[in-house]
């Protein structure tokens, strides 16, 4: 007699097979078996042009208990977007399987994909901020000017073959253009006026694809973000001293203005192109962003340590 399974949890698989190269190891059918193995009914859903990440969690999530987001940063954002309209509850584990997956490496999902199942599979549930960029939401990063363009210029096939190392190459390219922008920000936290060639908004260690936070520096449920503005150096040595400090990650220059922030509004002088969770977004000459505390619970295996030094 067949063992009648007890508590069966159904998990609403999400597969974007288009993301980066699916990591040597990526199985949809081999994790939907781990899954099926582990008390675990499973319903696939493949993203497609006219269906999105966000598309199937409107559409699905109702008659799931987890939702599970297969691909890179892009369907992350996607499949958040998607919990944050629905207004679900259900918790998202995710799978790592695109390029850079810098939300993976942040909150310490592995990036091994089985090893990511597992966690899905026996993880625990912790709140993550998610930031609202005027209408529309976003998990990550929110930057403009110097190095944005790498976010979403450099091409899929030199991502697939050379992976992170593609949008140092990128920078390369975008060095001899950079501009600065004249930039009014004003915050809970502070207000600034001047000439920036970079600026950021993040909740994650990863900024731009191209330099890091330590870990130590970023909470991932604190309801604050971290605000980074680069002022545009007078000579070819300063800006070595600001590249040096930010690849040393002290962030310590009178160039760079570095504060935690929960409410942004950011004006210039003229539309910005902004790089959001590493997707082009044409903003105008005014941007709101908003943190939302704790706005989703996502499985993890456990939640960061993190000391705040201001």
């Amino acid at each position: 007699m067949k063992k009648k399974l007890v508590n069966r949890k159904k998990v609403l698989m999400i597969v974007n097979p288009r993301s980066g190269k699916l990591r040597p190891g990526f199985s949809t059918r081999k994790t939907a078996e781990m899954f099926s193995d582990n008390n675990m009914e499973v319903g696939v859903f493949f993203t497609a042009p006219d269906y999105n990440a966000d598309f199937l969690v409107r559409e699905h999530a109702a008659s799931f208990d987890i939702i599970a987001c297969c691909g890179g940063d892009g369907t992350v954002s996607e499949t958040i977007k998607g919990i944050m309209e629905s207004g679900t509850d259900k918790p998202m584990g995710y799978i790592p399987a695109g390029t850079t997956n810098d939300l993976a490496r942040s909150i310490g999902i592995p990036s091994n994909p089985n090893k990511a199942a597992k966690v899905i599979i026996s993880g625990k549930e912790y709140p993550v901020d998610i930031g609202s960029f005027d209408d529309d939401s976003f998990v990550y990063i929110a930057s403009f000017g110097a190095f944005t363009e790498v976010s979403y210029e450099t091409p899929q096939k030199a991502k697939n073959i050379f992976g992170r190392l593609a949008y140092f190459f990128s920078a390369m390219k975008y060095m001899p253009k950079i501009r600065s922008y004249h930039i009014k920000l004003e915050s809970d936290a502070r207000s600034c006026e001047g000439d920036y060639i970079f600026g950021s908004v993040t909740n994650s260690t990863s900024v731009a694809g191209i330099f890091r936070f330590e870990n130590d520096m970023v909470d991932f449920a604190d309801g604050k973000y971290e605000v980074m503005l680069i002022k545009r150096p007078d000579n070819i040595f300063t800006a070595f001293r600001i590249l040096m400090s930010m690849l040393n990650r002290s962030y310590k220059h009178e160039n760079i203005e570095l504060f935690r922030a929960s409410d942004i509004k950011i004006s210039s002088d003229e539309p910005l192109d902004w790089a959001v969770d590493g997707e082009h977004k044409r903003g105008g000459t005014t941007v709101h962003i908003v943190n939302h505390p704790q706005a989703i619970n996502m499985l993890m295996k456990k939640k960061r340590a993190v000391k705040i030094a201001e």
